[in-house]
């Protein structure tokens, strides 16, 4: 067994995982527009609450975050603004869905 190549194999999928999460995170950013219309920093670590429950966020998957629940043992995929709502300094805050041009005021 070549050590040396399953460290190299192991770093480089460490590497692709960031870039894929840090592209994830700013389309997520920049398609929602939480930060600007809601004061939420979309990130990994920040803590959400969904349905009740309440969790971290530990990883992206395309546009859903993936949420470890406290006290669940699998994480789970949802979707950023669906019933979500996200700890912030001043409290909890409700994501809203993005509003439409044919739909302003959703």
């Amino acid at each position: 067994m070549n050590y040396d190549y399953d460290v190299y194999e192991q770093l480089e999928q460490e590497r692709l995982d960031r870039e894929r999460r840090a592209a994830n995170l700013e389309h997520i950013r920049a398609y929602y527009g939480l930060e600007a219309r809601c004061g939420i920093r979309v990130d990994i670590g920040i803590r959400v609450r969904s349905e009740g429950h309440e969790g971290t966020v530990v990883d992206t998957a395309g546009q859903y975050l993936v949420v470890q629940r406290d006290g669940e043992e699998r994480p789970v995929k949802l979707h950023v603004t669906s019933g979500m709502e996200y700890e912030t300094v001043d409290g909890w805050v409700s994501a809203s869905p993005r509003p439409t041009p044919a739909y302003p005021g959703a």
